[in-house]
């Protein structure tokens, strides 16, 4: 209904690999700037890796419409992810003196569409059920 009355949605799921992550957490134990971002569930999360993967797909595979889609955006580098987000959200909305879509193409390995990510990891888990 929302959608009908001309209301645009969008939905992000910024996505870290678990390497980065990792990375992210143990700069964040030294950093005294950063310190603040670190917490318990967070280590935990290193070890539900799993878990949270089949609960992303999951997610995906329930809410994904045409309507309302996901957009999964590749969030090692942060300053590409935030980058290529703006981009993406430029190119579905009207304002005046528009930038060209050749000028606010994104980046494919960075934008990724929501029901693309639930079918690739689909074929992982199945690849690592074996």
């Amino acid at each position: 209904m929302i959608v009908d009355e001309g209301i645009k949605i969008f939905k992000f799921y910024f996505s870290v690999s678990k390497d980065e992550q990792e990375r992210r957490f143990k700069a964040r134990e030294t950093d005294p700037l950063k310190q603040y971002k670190l917490s318990p569930v967070d280590k935990e999360s290193q070890k539900l890796w799993d878990e949270y993967s089949l609960a992303k797909f999951m997610m995906l595979s329930a809410t994904h419409t045409d309507v309302a889609p996901w957009t999964i955006v590749k969030s090692d580098d942060k300053r590409r992810a935030r980058i290529n987000c703006i981009k993406h959200i430029l190119n579905f909305v009207d304002y005046p003196n528009k930038i060209k879509a050749k000028d606010i193409e994104v980046d494919n390995d960075i934008i990724v569409y929501g029901r693309d990510e639930a079918i690739a990891m689909e074929k992982m888990f199945k690849f690592s059920l074996k």
